[in-house]
């Protein structure tokens, strides 16, 4: 029985090496992450060339208390995305064409960008924009709309997929209560920057002891099927004292699994012209990304 119980550990750390490396991999890795994690945490703004100002209603569509009460907000999701986040509202011609009208917005939400030094961490920074423009022409033409210029590390963490998100989750308040839609792509902006600050976000538990749980499980239902089947010795039958071992083989067969990505439609069905407008370098010579649309 001692030799069986053996056999079995011996064979339960050869089938979960695999299991132990990977474990002891991630325990250095979520070290090393919680530490980085605990200093970032206490990483305070760097950049002192960018004005204290968050918000800049050109366009008037937020009254007295509520610019204070965005510029409040922005200052709390700054400190934990750390990232720098304007709002610029505009009430001005960009251009009866989609290809003009791009052009325009991407310049102003550049322009402005770098104009203020913005940047959480050095001027022209880890940071994003976003611009909303009001005006309709005299002849009744629309150029409204929305774009966000990105700058240092958001420019790869807001992707398209992101950019619709934050422009979806604007045009579901913004045409009611402007000040909603604001804050709405404040709080989108911060939430994808902290998930940039915080890429392991799984539990311990769920990384190292899980795993250990699983296995041992796994071992002891093992070992117990093992002392079931065990009830003779390889010499049992023998011919001229030689074990005679059966050809013994399990057969793979391949399974391909397809993921299909599902796209959903914006909520703001009047939308058109603009879109992901990717890396880019503005008129200033800085990098940014973005995207937006015209309503």
């Amino acid at each position: 029985m001692n030799d069986i119980m053996k056999a079995a550990r011996k064979q339960y750390f050869k089938d979960f090496s695999w299991l132990f490396i990977v474990i002891g991999i991630l325990v250095v890795i979520y070290g090393f992450r919680a530490v980085t994690a605990q200093k970032t945490g206490e990483v305070t703004r760097s950049n002192s060339q960018a004005p204290s100002q968050r918000v800049y209603d050109y366009a008037g569509s937020l009254s007295a208390d509520e610019v204070e009460e965005l510029e409040a907000y922005i200052a709390k999701m700054e400190q934990e995305a750390q990232i720098d986040i304007v709002i610029l509202t505009t009430n001005q011609y960009m251009g009866v064409s989609d290809y003009d009208w791009t052009r325009a917005m991407v310049n102003t939400a550049d322009d402005f960008y770098d104009n203020g030094a913005f940047g959480y961490n050095k001027p022209y920074g880890d940071g994003a924009l976003f611009l909303y423009n009001w005006y309709v022409d005299d002849d009744g033409i629309s150029h409204k709309g929305e774009w966000l210029s990105t700058s240092g590390r958001m420019i790869d963490v807001i992707g398209s997929y992101e950019e619709g998100e934050v422009l979806d989750a604007v045009d579901r308040e913004i045409f009611y209560n402007p000040y909603l839609g604001y804050k709405a792509a404040v709080e989108k902006l911060a939430y994808y920057g902290k998930q940039d600050l915080q890429p392991f976000s799984i539990p311990w538990a769920v990384v190292v002891i899980l795993p250990l749980v699983i296995a041992f499980f796994y071992a002891t239902i093992n070992m117990k099927q093992k002392k079931a089947e065990v009830t003779v010795v390889p010499t049992t039958y023998v011919k001229e004292r030689t074990p005679q071992i059966l050809e013994s083989r399990d057969d793979f067969i391949r399974k391909d699994v397809s993921f299909v990505r599902i796209e959903t439609s914006s909520s703001s069905g009047g939308s058109h012209g603009g879109g992901s407008y990717g890396r880019h370098t503005s008129s200033g010579g800085h990098s940014h990304g973005g995207g937006g649309r015209r309503h």
